[in-house]
């Protein structure tokens, strides 16, 4: 596999300013997916070729604190060949797993800590700048929470576009139940575990060392109230948002706890779903729509 990750980020910073109508033109051939959508709707510039395109670039050139972002950004990934040296052989194994799923091109951007991943027909972005370290200077002034910024590192990346590549392919009905939902993350989760065999746990769940011990040890208690509470089953978007999204700690769990839980729970049990039947492929797990036949024959 010839696999490069393309710097849409630096080919966008170095545009020749001499005529920058046609700068940006010859940009969005470059990268005919990903340049409209990023100057249009992520940067807002105006149409690509226009003369109102070419003046906000100017003035987005002048800013000190964008020029600071964009010149650390340059420098901290100057050199993405451990990347791409993790992420080739783990798209080679998802080529063998799930031969389905094609494999996109994957891109870089700066999004000015909007944006952090970006999708589009062939191809997958990440923003770099949400990617330079949880005290990173900007973060404060950026008001990023501070529950959200250890997994803001280099170590992420890897992870991170594959999650973004597998929940791109699986969609999730949004009026699923929890099971369903918990399932859907555990699955995207094994999936990544099994491209990315050498990484731990806790890097593919998100999770620092302390945050995955304090989820293994928990882990019985948390199904057992789950299951006595009868909220798998719920529909309920506020609830489901509960277990499974982004926040200082899983909310029925307590404050000691880590988010995402219910993603963890989901996880452990395809892994267990997994193990007791090795018969079935990767390919087949995740083709497979039934949460509740994989919870039933996982021995969870």
């Amino acid at each position: 596999m010839d696999f490069h990750i393309q710097r849409f980020d630096s080919s966008y910073w170095f545009l020749d300013t001499t005529d920058l109508r046609q700068s940006m033109t010859l940009l969005t051939a470059q990268y005919p997916e990903m340049g409209k959508i990023y100057m249009e709707y992520v940067m807002v510039t105006g149409r690509v070729g226009s003369d109102t395109a070419a003046t906000e670039y100017r003035n987005f050139r002048k800013y000190p604190a964008v020029v600071s972002v964009y010149e650390s950004v340059l420098k901290e990934y100057a050199d993405m060949s451990d990347i791409e040296n993790e992420l080739k052989p783990a798209l080679l194994r998802l080529q063998i797993l799930a031969p389905q799923i094609e494999i996109p091109k994957f891109y870089t951007h700066v999004s000015f800590f909007i944006q952090n991943i970006l999708v589009g027909k062939g191809f997958i972005s990440l923003s770099l700048d949400n990617y330079m370290g949880e005290n990173y200077c900007y973060y404060d002034s950026a008001m990023i929470h501070r529950y959200l910024r250890p997994n803001m590192r280099r170590e992420k990346i890897a992870s991170d576009y594959l999650t973004a590549l597998l929940a791109s392919e699986l969609p999730l009905d949004p009026s699923s139940n929890l099971l369903t939902d918990m399932i859907y993350h555990g699955k995207i989760l094994y999936t990544v575990s099994c491209l990315l065999p050498d990484e731990s746990e806790n890097i593919i769940m998100g999770y620092t060392e302390d945050e995955m011990e304090w989820a293994e040890k928990n882990e019985k208690e948390m199904w057992k109230t789950m299951v006595a509470n009868h909220v798998i089953y719920t529909t309920n978007v506020i609830d489901k948002a509960k277990y499974t999204r982004d926040a200082p700690f899983t909310q029925p769990f307590g404050q000691d706890s880590p988010s995402r839980l219910g993603a963890y729970i989901g996880y452990r049990i395809v892994c267990s779903y997994m193990k007791k039947n090795q018969n079935v492929t990767v390919a087949e797990l995740l083709q497979n729509p039934d949460a509740q036949e994989i919870l039933e024959h996982s021995n969870y």
